[in-house]
């Protein structure tokens, strides 16, 4: 083999590579795109890659048929073009579109995986179907011994390679050290690079560079998507959710709240800094009336909670949980904007997780805020009776806040009071927002609280076999039930 075929060869894997990796890529950023409007849960999960390996299988057989017939310079271009146009399509409209669209059919009354198929199959099926292509094409160029097979199991296994790298570098490396919007960038980017890789005349790869840079540039410039509010003063998209800083105003005052994958998750007033929500305000008094030592936070959300009974002199130590590390530092830079105090013991691991480990230490809490319920979307694993059950094994006294509607007559309402009364024994509702919409926060309890009311329905228990939480959530925000 002489030194072009070998060049031909190490190109042609390189762009198998890219393929795979950008495959995979995209299947993580769509999911996580999706998360701020209907969670995370196995619907997202196995409708969304359930489309993504329906639009490779058909790209990988229509790639065989065409490259069967196709001379090399033809499928060498029909690549080429494949890669780019791949690219444009997730760059200016997949990406972007992808919350808005699910969005919109979730209020034409689409139930949760139908809404999933329809948008992925709308914004992915094509640019997948077109990147999939490469593998076959790859094949044929590359089949030089006569040796289908031979050829073919090579593309796949550098292809395969690429999804295994792409599968991990993107949640572990890039959504934390670029941000999801610039990861979804250089995805794109990598597949302009693949295309004019792949492009023999130099001057039509630096005219593929140049217009993958262009197309970029107006959808970075543009800002294709949702709009960017005028009151929002920070946002970031974290691995797990998105997190906004907004400018508000409550009673004539202004107001700095925190939104976390659409919902209002914490707020404080911006002149003096102190706590403005019902629910946290709530969980300080109920605190303040029986203080105690040791004290739990689920889902860490602004840190108003711990930072407002950390001053109690009783309290020795607040632990907050939450499984993203980045809310730390926003809420301590962008939303307090202060330090935490010493008592604040930020614990950045998952609630299920950290909650085995304080039961097999013996660790015991006086009190236990579970506060990973608000927003679009909700971590359906918190909702089961297992989850419940650990909470109640190292907690005395716990109360809840999750969003329901008002009147708590929906099914996902009463599936979470018969879950929680599951796993506590009885179960207490308080509306801490009277005043509110359709939706409102309830403070769900196992003793009973001044002006709660004892839950004595019927609904189903949400277990980790058997959970619909993420389904009759989306039910209940986007639908009338």
């Amino acid at each position: 083999m002489n030194k072009q075929d070998t060049f031909f060869r190490l190109l042609a894997w390189t762009v198998a590579f890219a393929e795979g990796f950008s495959t995979l890529a995209v299947e993580v950023i769509a999911i996580r795109l999706a998360i701020p409007v209907v969670g995370s849960s196995m619907t997202l999960t196995g409708v969304l890659l359930a489309v993504i390996l329906f639009a490779l299988s058909a790209g990988y057989w229509h790639g065989g048929q065409l490259s069967s017939r196709w001379s090399h310079g033809r499928t060498r271009t029909a690549l080429t073009l494949n890669l780019f146009l791949a690219g444009a399509l997730y760059a200016a409209v997949s990406f972007p579109f992808e919350a808005s669209l699910l969005e919109r059919l979730l209020d034409a009354g689409l139930s949760l995986a139908p809404a999933i198929g329809v948008a992925a199959t709308l914004l992915f099926a094509v640019p997948v179907y077109l990147v999939a292509q490469t593998v076959p094409l790859l094949a044929e160029l590359t089949n030089d011994e006569g040796k289908a097979g031979k050829a073919s199991g090579r593309v796949l296994f550098y292809s395969t390679l690429g999804s295994v790298a792409g599968g991990i570098v993107t949640p572990v490396y890039l959504f934390p050290n670029l941000g999801v919007k610039a990861s979804t960038y250089a995805i794109c980017g990598l597949l302009f690079a693949a295309a004019a890789l792949w492009t023999a005349s130099r001057r039509r790869q630096w005219a593929i560079v140049a217009a993958g840079a262009i197309v970029l540039g107006v959808v970075s410039l543009v800002g294709l998507g949702s709009p960017v509010p005028a009151n929002q003063r920070y946002r970031f998209d974290s691995p797990h959710q998105t997190i906004r800083i907004v400018d508000e105003r409550r009673g004539g005052r202004p107001e700095r709240a925190m939104y976390l994958n659409g919902g209002r998750a914490s707020a404080i007033f911006a002149d003096t800094g102190e706590t403005s929500v019902g629910y946290v305000l709530e969980a300080d008094r109920l605190m303040a009336a029986s203080p105690c030592a040791l004290v739990l936070a689920v889902g860490a959300a602004g840190f108003t909670f711990p930072r407002d009974v950390s001053a109690l002199p009783e309290v020795v130590r607040v632990d907050a949980v939450d499984v993203d590390a980045d809310v730390l530092e926003i809420a301590e830079r962008r939303f307090l904007p202060q330090r935490l105090p010493a008592k604040v013991r930020f614990v950045p691991l998952s609630a299920r997780y950290a909650l085995r480990q304080a039961r097999n230490q013996r660790v015991h809490y006086g009190f236990t805020l579970l506060d990973a319920y608000t927003g679009k979307a909700i971590p359906a694993e918190l909702l089961s009776a297992e989850f419940l059950a650990d909470v109640r094994a190292v907690s005395a006294r716990t109360a809840a806040n999750v969003i329901l509607d008002r009147g708590a007559e929906t099914q996902f309402a009463k599936n979470v009071l018969a879950t929680f009364r599951q796993a506590f024994g009885r179960a207490w509702i308080k509306d801490v927002d009277p005043g509110d919409s359709d939706l409102t926060n309830y403070l769900i309890t196992d003793w009973p609280i001044a002006g709660s009311a004892e839950w004595t329905g019927a609904g189903r228990v949400y277990l980790d076999d058997r959970n619909s939480a993420d389904r009759d959530h989306t039910r209940m925000i986007w639908s009338e039930e």
